[in-house]
C-alpha cells in the first residue's frame, strides 16, 4: 500500500575525489543522485535535499516519505545524493576497495564536501531560476549526522536541517555519554512489552540444556526449522542460536514504531513469546517467533540458515560501512552483560575491541591501526554545537541510537532542537499514515513549522541582500 514515488536518477559529473589536499591530485569521479521536481513550479521555490548515508541511494525515497508530503506542500524541489562508494558511487569504478591508498577518501568531510558541490550545482545549473532558492536538508541515521555536521561547517549552504536519529553524542570525549546505553534501550524497549531477566535467562537456559542431549538438539533443530546447513550440534551451536536472537533484539528495538515494516511493533510482537510462556518448551522455543518475524517476513522459508556462511566471489569484498567504523565514525558502544542485559559483557568500552575486528578484515588492503582514529569526530565537529542555528534533531525514545542523542548544552545559542518520538529509528521521517500517533503528528507539525520559518527567513535575507547590492 506504500505509494510510488517517482524520480529521475542523474549523475554529477567532475566531483573531485579529493576535495582538500594540496597534493596534486586532478581525479575526478562522477555521483549518483535522484530528483523530482513535481512540485518545483516557482522561481526560487525552495529545494528539498536528502543526503545519503551508508545504503544505496533508491531505498531512501521509499523510505523517508515525510519529504514528499512536505514537498507538496512547500513547492520543493527534492534530490536524494548518494554517498560517495555507496550504491553505484564508486569513485574508482571497480578498484573502488582494493587498497587503502583509494578507500582513504571514503570519509564523512569528504562526502559532504560532495553535497556541498552538488547543491551548488543544482542552483546554479541543473534548476530552472533556483539561484535564490533556500535549501532544506535532511538525513537519518549516519545521513543525519553528516547533516548536522554539515549545517555545522557549511551553515550559508542551507537554510536549515532536520538531523534524524543522528547518534552524534556516541563519540569518546562527550561528557556524560553512558557507554551502555545502546543496549540499556533495547532492555527498557522489551521491559516496556513485559519482558523480564529472569524470562530471557529461563529461555536461554532451557536452550543450552537442550543441546546437551541428542533428543534436545534433535527437537531445538526441528521446531526452529534449522537448516542442514546450521544444525544445532554442541552448546556452542545453542549459543549460537541464542547470539542470533539478541542480535535480532536491537533490529526490533530501533524499527519499533507503528507501522508494518515487521510488521508494527515488531519488539512487542517479539516479547510475547516470552510473556505468554508457561513451560519449559514454551521458553526454549520463545526466541523463535522473531527469528520467524525477520528471517521469514514473506512466509515462504521453510528452513532457516542463521550460521556457517561462506563467502563467495559475488558477495566477498570490503565493506564500505566497516571502513568508516574502523576509520573515523567510530560509535562508543558497549553492552554490561548479565544481570544487567542479555548482551555478551563489553563494558567498559575498549578501543583493542575495534581493531580486533578491524585489522584482520582490512590488512589485505593495507590498513594498519594508524587509520584507526576514535577521536576524529570530536576533534573535527566537537559535540556541543554551540555555533549551530536551524537544526532540528529527532530521537526515537525505542531507538538504541538515542543514547547517543544531542543534549542540550548551555553554549549554543538555543536554535537547536531535541523532540523525543514514541517510535524508534528515523520514524518522524517516514511517511505519514492514518494509524499515526498524535505524538508524531505533532513532532512532523513542528518540523514544517521550522521549514516555514528557515525558507522565509532565507528569502527575506536574500531580498536584503539584493536591495544593499542595488542600493
Amino acid at each position: 500500500d506504500k505509494p510510488k514515488y517517482k524520480w529521475d536518477e542523474e549523475w554529477f559529473e567532475n566531483v573531485p575525489i579529493d576535495h582538500f589536499s594540496n597534493k596534486i591530485n586532478n581525479k575526478t569521479f562522477k555521483l549518483r543522485y535522484l530528483i523530482n521536481t513535481e512540485y518545483f513550479k516557482r522561481k526560487d521555490a525552495p529545494i528539498f535535499f536528502c543526503l545519503g548515508g551508508q545504503y544505496s541511494i533508491e531505498y531512501h525515497p521509499s523510505d523517508f516519505g515525510f519529504l514528499w508530503d512536505t514537498a507538496s506542500e512547500f513547492g520543493a524541489a527534492l534530490i536524494f545524493a548518494e554517498h560517495r562508494y555507496f550504491g553505484h558511487t564508486k569513485p574508482f569504478g571497480n578498484d573502488s576497495f582494493s587498497n587503502v591508498s583509494n578507500l582513504i577518501y571514503l570519509s564523512p568531510e569528504q562526502a559532504i564536501a560532495d553535497f556541498v558541490l552538488l547543491i551548488g550545482y543544482l542552483k546554479e545549473k541543473r534548476l530552472v531560476n533556483a539561484n535564490n532558492s533556500p535549501v532544506i536538508t535532511f538525513g537519518g541515521s549516519y545521513g543525519g549526522e553528516l547533516n548536522a555536521w554539515m549545517r555545522l561547517k557549511y551553515p550559508k549552504v542551507t537554510a536549515g536541517a532536520i538531523a534524524s536519529s543522528a547518534p552524534i553524542h556516541y563519540y569518546l570525549n562527550v561528557p556524560n555519554l553512558i557507554q551502555s546505553s545502546y543496549y540499556d534501550i533495547i532492555m527498557r524497549t522489551y521491559s516496556h512489552y513485559g519482558c523480564t531477566m529472569e524470562m530471557f535467562n529461563k529461555s536461554f537456559d532451557a536452550i543450552r540444556k537442550l543441546s546437551n542431549t541428542s533428543e534436545g538438539r534433535q527437537f531445538l533443530n526441528k521446531n526452529y526449522h534449522l537448516s542442514p546447513l546450521s544444525q544445532i550440534n554442541s552448546l556452542y551451536d545453542a549459543q549460537q542460536l541464542i547470539d542470533t536472537f539478541t542480535s535480532l533484539m536491537e533490529d526490533a528495538s530501533e524499527w519499533n514504531y507503528n507501522e508494518p515494516v515487521r510488521p508494527a511493533f515488531p519488539a512487542n510482537i517479539s516479547c510475547q513469546a516470552f510473556t505468554s510462556a508457561k513451560t519449559f518448551e514454551d521458553f526454549a522455543l520463545a526466541p523463535y517467533n522473531t527469528i520467524n518475524l525477520f528471517y521469514n517476513s514473506t512466509g515462504d522459508e521453510t528452513d532457516f540458515q542463521l550460521w556457517n556462511f561462506t563467502d563467495d566471489s559475488s558477495t566477498s569484498g570490503i565493506n564500505a560501512w566497516y571502513w568508516l567504523t574502523c576509520t573515523k565514525i567510530i560509535h562508543v558502544l558497549c553492552s554490561r552483560g548479565p544481570p544487567y542485559d542479555v548482551f555478551n559483557k563489553t563494558c567498559p568500552y575498549n578501543m583493542n575491541d575495534d581493531l580486533d575486528f578491524c585489522l584482520p578484515y582490512l590488512s589485505s588492503i593495507g590498513y594498519t591501526k594508524d587509520y584507526y582514529q576514535p577521536n576524529w569526530v570530536t576533534d573535527n565537529f566537537g559535540y556541543d554545537f554551540k555555533t549551530a542555528t536551524n537544526l532540528v534533531f529527532t530521537y526515537g525514545i525505542y531507538d538504541p541510537w538515542t543514547g547517543g542523542a544531542w543534549r542540550q548544552y548551555p553554549t549554543n545559542l538555543g536554535s537547536v532542537y531535541s523532540y523525543i518520538t514514541d517510535g524508534g529509528h528515523v520514524y518522524d521521517i517516514r511517511e505519514n499514515r492514518p494509524t499515526d500517533t498524535n505524538n508524531i503528528k505533532f513532532i512532523r507539525f513542528r518540523e514544517k513549522m521550522h521549514i516555514a520559518s528557515w525558507i522565509h527567513q532565507a528569502k527575506f535575507n536574500s531580498n536584503t541582500t539584493d536591495e544593499q547590492e542595488f542600493n
